[in-house]
């Protein structure tokens, strides 16, 4: 028998049954009254009756279904209570008011940028931890009947450094809407997210780094142990931060933080992986130490997403094709001359990254980064060249200083184009970057770039076949300066 006959079937049992149950129920609309329900079913019926209340208390489009034909069979007015939906009939038919399911906003989605601390990893190699293994997540655990609250935690164990590390933090969300919207008459809206202010802090005792936007944690694990190729830097932080965050939607945040951690420098414990020949992993430089307190202004929106289409190819096969679309932009400003810190410093950083299609098997990807950082020189808050993330024609982090301006582009060509052969997400990616750095002692965040001219920018462009997912193998050379094409092998999107 056809499905829909089944349901057929079902419902008209379900309403004719339903038709036979009397129901009277009291009618109160003052607040201050008792609002239960008082129901009276024929005896034969009570079983059934019963379950069928039960079933249409619950929410969702069929409930609302089911409960207006019930009401329509039984001619009669309902109010099932503060917390539950409520149903008026009147002669000329009757009208909903849908209490709603509110959740709050949590956290971003799928972010492709970090405003502080790393994501935690319970598995990591590195040149300072060496094996790390360690259990939690820095994603919110979140409950309360509307997911008002929400925990992280994680902490692990480095084997080389003989360390501990552990984190904890917390929120407390509060909804920016007022009950009016919250309850509206809409019979489409039965869930609703609104804006949302979370309030929150957390406690930090953690191997970090700055580079995590060069490389991210598992893929330069991955360069670490089988290629003896470690692209960031690593420090001790200890401290403990607190913000206020608005989030109008899953795409956007903006937060008010303050931190207060203490720097360390790391020794490097590890010098080889586990392959890559007679190389020995290089060394990891010693960072400004001391207590950096600073008030954070960011603003962040993450609306990048897999984008998928179908079309016919260059040959009139139809098939299937797979970009990245949308935004990932950070502003952030980051102020730290305060009182009983070791050094005084303000940083400001804009990394802006874009992803276009603009047809079903072209798209055009870019990032623009500018980064200056005021104030005492801190080795940890300067800007870097070099290497993957940023300029993979040059060697990694091989120019230095404290302002910064990055430009990096890629063409994506989908190979689905040709021939279905290649699948829907493998591309032919041609990349051409160009970068500066400057150094300064002026406190102006414009200073520091009068030297910015064409001669003095550094080019490289490059060539690889890629997949949406990030996998990338290709080479890329520099064009301001002759110099050999270095091997580029990505396991995640340069940007």
């Amino acid at each position: 028998m056809r499905p829909w006959i089944q349901l057929l079937i079902v419902l008209v049992f379900f309403f004719s049954a339903g038709s036979k149950a009397s129901a009277q129920f009291s009618d109160q609309r003052d607040p201050s009254q008792s609002s239960s329900v008082q129901i009276d079913y024929g005896a034969e019926d009570t079983t059934f009756a019963q379950k069928l209340w039960s079933t249409l208390q619950r929410p969702g489009l069929l409930h609302s279904m089911l409960l207006d034909h019930f009401m329509q069979m039984n001619e009669t007015s309902i109010d099932s209570g503060k917390d539950s939906t409520v149903y008026e009939l009147s002669t000329k038919g009757f009208k909903r008011r849908h209490r709603k399911h509110v959740f709050m906003v949590t956290e971003l989605e799928d972010p492709r940028q970090y405003s502080h601390l790393e994501p935690f990893s319970m598995i990591d190699f590195n040149r300072t931890d060496g094996f790390f293994l360690g259990l939690g997540s820095s994603s919110m655990f979140d409950f309360g009947p509307h997911d008002e609250f929400g925990v992280n935690a994680g902490g692990g164990y480095g084997f080389e450094n003989k360390r501990w590390q552990a984190f904890l933090g917390g929120e407390f969300r509060i909804p920016l809407a007022g009950r009016k919207e919250i309850q509206d008459t809409l019979f489409e809206h039965i869930f609703v997210v609104p804006p949302t202010l979370a309030i929150g802090a957390e406690l930090h005792n953690v191997t970090s780094t700055d580079d995590a936007w060069r490389a991210h944690r598992m893929e330069n694990a991955a360069y670490a142990f089988f290629a003896r190729e470690d692209f960031r830097d690593y420090y001790k932080v200890a401290g403990y931060s607190g913000y206020i965050a608005f989030r109008p939607s899953r795409h956007g945040e903006i937060k008010v933080e303050w931190r207060s951690d203490n720097y360390e420098s790391r020794p490097q414990d590890v010098f080889f992986g586990r392959w890559g020949g007679n190389k020995v992993l290089p060394p990891n430089p010693a960072v400004s130490e001391g207590r950096l307190n600073s008030v954070v202004l960011t603003f962040q929106e993450e609306t990048v997403r897999p984008h998928g289409s179908r079309s016919d190819n260059l040959f009139g096969d139809s098939v299937s094709f797979e970009q990245l679309k949308g935004e990932s932009s950070i502003l952030q400003f980051e102020l730290g001359h305060m009182p009983g810190v070791d050094y005084g410093f303000n940083r400001y950083l804009l990394d802006s990254r874009n992803f276009l299609p603009i047809t079903s098997y072209l798209g055009f990807d870019s990032r623009l980064m500018f980064e200056a950082t005021t104030g005492d020189l801190v080795v940890q808050k300067a800007e870097f060249l070099g290497g993957p993330g940023s300029l993979p024609g040059l060697k990694n982090k091989s120019i230095a200083g404290n302002r910064l301006l990055l430009v990096n582009t890629e063409i994506r060509f989908n190979l689905a184009e040709l021939s279905k052969v290649f699948g829907p997400d493998m591309q032919i990616v041609v990349n051409n970057d160009l970068g500066f750095v400057g150094l300064t002692q002026e406190s102006s965040i414009v200073k520091g770039f009068e030297g910015l001219r064409f001669n003095s920018l550094v080019y490289n462009v490059g060539a690889a076949i890629g997949w949406t997912s990030g996998v990338q193998l290709g080479v890329s050379w520099r064009t301001d300066v002759q110099e050999s094409p270095r091997v580029v092998f990505r396991l995640e999107r340069p940007f």
